[in-house]
């Protein structure tokens, strides 16, 4: 079909919306509640176009091309449109931007800049409403809410736990959770997804910048932190690299910059994690029990499972996350090592992933300080004037730092599955059918199908944010015009790959700096200090009886 954008003609062979289209021919329309992977929502009415012949202005974002269609996409009409949008938004917009975590990459503020708007042109419909914080990790500002359902779709559809929904109708309506509870009286999995499509600051994680700063000026204090494995390809983009850039070494210096005294390589952790859950696998293997074995280090897959299906607790891995694990050999093994009160020892770690932040208050993770998400290290670098990107690259401090390119792709989808069996499929003791599944929807569709007896497996890989960490709740937020997170996912995905291909070790069992530290402290994965140290125990939080 052919159709007229602007007075050019072009040619389509697919079905496609009028956005779609001029993305396809580089022709941009600014949009505030359309993300690629979920859908048109069309709410927002930022992306209104002129279609000659028709009456008023169409969503660009849920009207199909047609034959001969003809598009205006700027001009004084539809300028002046998305401007009183704009407009409108922001007079019930709490304006405190200067101090707001998403003021650099809040999408209204770019499109209300761009369209001249201005915030005194209408009165107010409604008081501010009260900032809430009854949740430790998320905070919730409805007066920052544009009510673009970005959350509530996610939340509902993508992951499948609906928690989030719209309240009220008209000016009264609110986005929120039922009977106007917290998040934290709900069955939200602090996967943090809903965080990360908003496109304001109506949901922020809670940084807790001050009190490590305050930490880092301690000279009492022994700071070290551990990044994980997608950060590294993934925290440049905040500081203007393309989506995918390793930036490892840079971000390694960027750290010592800030502070720290040690960095550390939290792929390490990653390895040991397959040492002590390949153990396990192949001892349930041999056993017959507890089968399918589910891997645990994803926390919104174990808080899911908790507080949904607490009958596949003890399906789940008992080894701790490689966070978990590492925040252990940190307070004891290095601690040993440097001679140093394991209560001098600050633990931090960097994370892709608001549900790190939740893990942490677990009892059994009681060895982490503090956890910062990939987009609170951005905002903590900037603070300290420090520009990842103009960075030398530098190397991970020893000795918990020497990993393997299993340890590596724990950072994407798969790679946790990839890891153990590359280690352990040599002592099998039968064939072994496994799987991998992102996203907590499709988990469900799964649990579903094993409960139905459709299908029999013995691993399962679950992460529950789509594409895996690369994708996860705490990675920076999308800058682009038209926010596709997933996109950027799989370029992060794509680079972990290619590290992981250019790395002289492949398996978590050939890592000498594992083999040391089973050698000089843990003895063997079975050991009574491995069990104690490097495994947990998971909780049913359904508030069912069973």
């Amino acid at each position: 079909m052919k159709i007229t954008i602007n007075q050019q003609v072009y040619e389509f062979n697919e079905p496609q919306t009028i956005l779609q289209a001029c993305t396809t021919v580089g022709i941009q329309i600014p949009t505030l509640c359309y993300e690629k992977s979920i859908g048109a929502i069309a709410s927002c009415r930022v992306c209104v176009v002129k279609v000659v012949g028709r009456r008023g202005l169409v969503t660009a974002c849920n009207t199909p091309i047609t034959d001969g269609m003809q598009i205006i996409t700027n001009d004084e009409q539809v300028n002046a449109a998305r401007k009183t949008v704009s407009e409108l938004l922001l007079s019930d917009h709490r304006l405190d931007c200067i101090s707001c975590a998403r003021s650099e990459d809040c999408r209204l503020k770019r499109f209300a800049t761009q369209y001249g708007a201005d915030k005194t042109q209408y009165a107010p419909s409604r008081p501010l409403l009260p900032i809430a914080k009854n949740q430790k990790h998320i905070i919730r500002d409805n007066s920052k809410c544009i009510r673009c359902g970005r959350c509530v779709k996610v939340c509902r559809e993508m992951q499948q736990v609906g928690v989030l929904g719209t309240l009220g109708r008209g000016f009264d309506g609110t986005i929120g959770c039922a009977f106007e509870q917290g998040l934290d009286t709900t069955k939200c999995i602090s996967c943090g997804q809903c965080v990360a499509h908003c496109p304001t600051g109506a949901l922020v994680e809670n940084s807790n910048l001050p009190l490590l700063i305050k930490k880092l000026s301690d000279p009492n204090v022994h700071c070290i932190i551990a990044t994980a494995p997608s950060v590294r390809v993934a925290i440049g983009e905040g500081f203007g690299l393309p989506s995918g850039t390793n930036v490892q070494g840079k971000m390694v210096a960027a750290l010592r910059r800030a502070g720290f005294d040690k960095v550390f390589d939290l792929d390490f952790g990653a390895d040991l994690t397959v040492m002590q859950e390949g153990t396990e696998l192949l001892e349930r293997l041999r056993n017959g029990k507890n089968l399918p074995q589910f891997t645990s280090c994803c926390p919104g897959w174990v808080n899911y499972v908790e507080q949904m299906h607490p009958e596949l607790i003890p399906n789940l891995s008992t080894a701790k996350s490689p966070m978990g694990m590492f925040g252990a050999v940190a307070k004891t093994y290095y601690a040993q090592k440097i001679g140093i009160d394991p209560q001098q020892i600050f633990t931090v770690m960097l994370m892709p992933c608001i549900a790190k932040c939740d893990e942490i208050t677990r009892d059994e993770i009681k060895d982490v300080d503090m956890v910062l998400t990939t987009r609170v290290a951005i905002r903590f670098l900037k603070q300290q004037g420090i520009n990842l990107a103009a960075m030398p690259d530098e190397q991970y401090d020893n000795p918990l730092s020497l990993s393997s390119g299993a340890g590596l792709i724990f950072g994407t989808s798969g790679g946790v599955c990839e890891a153990a069996m590359r280690t352990i499929k040599d002592q099998l003791p039968r064939s072994i059918k496994s799987i991998v599944v992102s996203g907590i929807a499709n988990a469900e569709k799964l649990i579903q199908k094993i409960k139905a007896g459709a299908v029999h497996y013995d691993f399962i890989e679950v992460m529950a944010c789509p594409g895996g960490c690369v994708n996860g709740g705490g990675q920076p937020s999308d800058t682009g015009l038209i926010q596709d997170n997933r996109g950027n996912a799989k370029k992060r995905a794509v680079t972990i790959k290619s590290m992981d291909r250019n790395q002289d070790l492949r398996k978590s069992s050939d890592n000498p700096a594992i083999k040391q530290l089973y050698a000089e402290f843990l003895g063997n994965p079975e050991s009574e200090l491995a069990q104690k140290l490097l495994h947990t125990k998971f909780h049913d939080r359904s508030g069912n009886k069973r």
